[in-house]
């Protein structure tokens, strides 16, 4: 329904291609953006799995958990602001109905599972009775999921991020259980670290381990040397290592460095609690 574009001379458009509701549309899509410049954790991603498919696979299901987090706090605002009035309600009911078949098998299981977390998160959890009978598999999961997101306090950077690490860890207890490989976003997903000035005056080592992934640096194509928090398991950013300080004697300086030094000499993303 829309996105946005950045231009070559560094300006940033907002495309809408679903003129159906514009307000509505682009309000959408510029909340996202402030709460990128609130400093709102971002989801990024650093790491190659070797197939091109998994990866793609890998993106699509982390932006979507992660989306499904950042849509209530945009939802909210919204609803607060008189934006969701019943005839964009009938839209998006209209749209979702289109677009996410009712279950005849068990193929597309885990798509309607992300699709419906996403829409309790737009109807506050309470779905219509006809669309509940339409999905008996995925929608216990679901709701498994939106409750999870409901009893996080969503509204600060620290809170977000800390839902969108438990997200991604019930979701692959969730798709395991259904036969699927679990998505690994603890590692392979890049939250973007929400840290306490107490936190960047702390060595590297006091807050992350240095993960060497078995995953490759998208960039670089080389082995990735991840960060792992501490207290979450989760992967805060990736360091863009050059061979020379790889070495074990780098390494063991690379520890006792400020966390906040790391992050300035790597210009990594972050935000302070």
């Amino acid at each position: 329904q829309s996105h946005q574009r950045l231009k070559k001379d560094g300006t940033l458009e907002v495309v809408v291609t679903d003129t159906t509701n514009v307000a509505y549309t682009l309000s959408h899509e510029l909340l996202h953006l402030l709460f990128q410049m609130k400093g709102y954790p971002q989801l990024q991603f650093h790491l190659l799995s070797g197939d091109p498919q998994v990866d793609d696979q890998l993106y699509a299901t982390s932006t979507a958990l992660y989306n499904a987090a950042v849509h209530m706090l945009v939802v909210a605002w919204q609803r607060e602001h008189g934006l969701l009035t019943d005839k964009v309600v009938a839209q998006v009911l209209a749209g979702f109905k289109q677009n996410v078949p009712a279950e005849a098998d068990d193929q597309l299981v885990i798509y309607r599972i992300l699709s419906l977390l996403d829409l309790l998160g737009f109807l506050d959890g309470q779905l219509p009775d006809e669309l509940a009978s339409a999905y008996p598999q995925a929608l216990p999961y679901a709701q498994e999921l939106f409750g999870l997101l409901d009893e996080q306090k969503l509204v600060t950077p620290f809170g977000l991020r800390r839902a969108i690490v438990h997200l991604f860890e019930r979701f692959d207890a969730q798709i395991e259980k259904l036969g699927y490989q679990p998505t690994n976003d603890h590692e392979f997903a890049t939250v973007s670290p929400v840290l306490s000035k107490r936190q960047l005056r702390l060595t590297l080592d006091q807050v992350y381990f240095i993960k060497h992934s078995s995953y490759r640096d998208r960039d670089t194509k080389q082995p990735a040397y991840v960060a792992m928090g501490r207290s979450d398991d989760q992967n805060a950013f990736v360091l863009p290592l050059p061979e020379k300080e790889t070495t074990p004697e780098a390494f063991q300086q690379l520890y006792q460095q400020p966390l906040d030094s790391v992050l300035t000499k790597y210009g990594l993303d972050f935000t302070i609690r």
